[in-house]
């Protein structure tokens, strides 16, 4: 198993997403944060934090889709206790979660962030947007609605409400999979075809470069020098360069945010 991502803030003053990355483990997670500033950060590294507690010095033993659901459940409440603490209007994230364990993944999801599966020569998506807009493409209503100036309002995210509920799947891989984890910054501005042609390059690291606009994943530094952020977590990818500032709207939140994760089984 390989796995890579790339940051980029873009046209953005701050990066609102992180991601994890646990290859030994098997363990990854992406996550995009709402709630402006230093707000949406949080909230994103909150969510990654509880997913890579999961590891507590080894590698876990085993899994199931319950262990999933109670991790997003903590990882809901401690969100919506530091909004609470923080009376700084409505904070949140998405959260993608992956777990493969041999030959089984196991997959949690609250929010537009998207799980791509490359299989035999096909990709799909795995995950279900939680949007305004998704739902009126579910209702098959959408072209009704195309100029609505909510539809990318998000119906669940992390935090937000004292409860949510996610989306929880189990999948068989096999041998020359690939999967794909980002977030609407990539997704609304790259189509699914040529992310399979990239997701298709025969290097690792030559595909996340076509993907991020050739974009390094040095440590984040703050401004004494010192890692921002340790043991993986790190603000996460990536706008491309034809990426434009994108508003996303949950209840008076905007959020721009561009982010991928490739992960090579």
């Amino acid at each position: 198993m390989a796995a890579a991502g790339g940051s980029n803030i873009g046209l953005r003053k701050n990066n609102e997403d992180s991601y994890y990355i646990n290859e030994a483990c098997g363990l990854f997670a992406i996550a995009d944060g709402m709630g402006g500033h230093e707000h949406g950060q949080l909230a994103s590294r909150i969510a990654v934090e509880q997913f890579a507690n999961l590891v507590q010095g080894r590698c876990l033993e085993s899994f199931s889709l319950a262990e999933m659901r109670g991790l997003f459940t903590r990882a809901n409440a401690a969100i919506y206790q530091q909004q609470e603490a923080l009376h700084s209007g409505i904070m949140g994230t998405t959260l993608t979660a992956v777990i493969i364990d041999e030959d089984t993944m196991y997959v949690g999801h609250v929010g537009d962030s998207r799980l791509y599966w490359l299989h035999e020569g096909t990709l799909t998506q795995l995950t279900m947007d939680h949007s305004y807009y998704a739902e009126l493409v579910r209702q098959g209503t959408e072209e009704l609605h195309i100029e609505n100036r909510q539809k990318n309002v998000l119906l669940k995210a992390l935090g937000p409400e004292a409860q949510v509920e996610g989306q929880f799947l189990q999948q068989t891989l096999s041998p020359g999979d690939m999967l794909l984890l980002c977030t609407d910054g990539l997704y609304n501005y790259v189509e699914p075809e040529e992310m399979q042609r990239v997701m298709q390059q025969p290097v690792l690291q030559h595909a996340e470069a076509q993907l991020g606009g050739q974009c390094p994943v040095p440590a984040v530094q703050t401004g004494g020098g010192q890692p921002l952020f340790q043991d993986g977590i790190r603000p996460s990818p990536l706008p491309l360069a034809v990426v434009q500032r994108q508003q996303r709207r949950f209840p008076g939140v905007h959020s721009f945010s561009p982010a991928f994760l490739l992960l090579f089984f």
